[in-house]
């Protein structure tokens, strides 16, 4: 129904259009020439703003301290992942922990970067402590600690345990 309202109404303005004068579809032709003149501004402008955007390149990461000093800000990054469940390789250590060594090398760190982690897994994670050791730009070790429950001998691997990481450093 609407199509064929539409399809009625421009029929009925190519007629109006067709009987008009020469004078009025002159004065028609103008005023296309003029708000065509206003779209091809309008173009201009937007397309200058969207380069001026582009040629900014504001990095979303603010790094404002670091282990080995600042760096180059345009190449401050983020840079996420976990060890997976039931995939983490966990090692004894002391009586009651474990450790596992993180490997961050696709990031692609310059520096040492700042490392937040969490344990993630099906059960006693809760009650851990633990602790960052020889973080480098690719890798760092995460020793963890329970004392109510012991980890080790593989328990942690069957409570799924792995470790989920979030570092900030440079690039470049």
């Amino acid at each position: 129904m609407r199509l064929t309202l539409l399809l009625l109404l421009c029929v009925l303005v190519a007629v109006l259009f067709n009987r008009s004068s020469a004078a009025s579809q002159g004065q028609r032709i103008a005023a296309l020439e003029i708000a065509v003149a206003r779209q091809a501004e309008q173009i201009a402008e937007l397309t200058e703003k969207l380069a001026k955007r582009e040629n900014s390149k504001k990095t979303e990461v603010s790094i404002v301290s670091g282990e080995e000093g600042l760096g180059d800000s345009s190449c401050s990054k983020v840079c996420a992942g976990t060890t997976r469940r039931f995939f983490t390789q966990w090692e004894d250590y002391s009586s009651d922990g474990v450790s596992t060594t993180v490997d961050m090398s696709d990031c692609g760190f310059v520096k040492t970067p700042t490392i937040i982690t969490d344990l993630e897994g099906f059960g006693w994670q809760w009650k851990t402590t633990s602790a960052i050791y020889s973080a480098t730009p690719d890798s760092f070790r995460l020793q963890v600690r329970n004392w109510l429950w012991n980890p080790q001998g593989g328990n942690a691997g069957k409570k799924g345990w792995n470790v989920e990481w979030i570092a900030v450093g440079y690039t470049c």
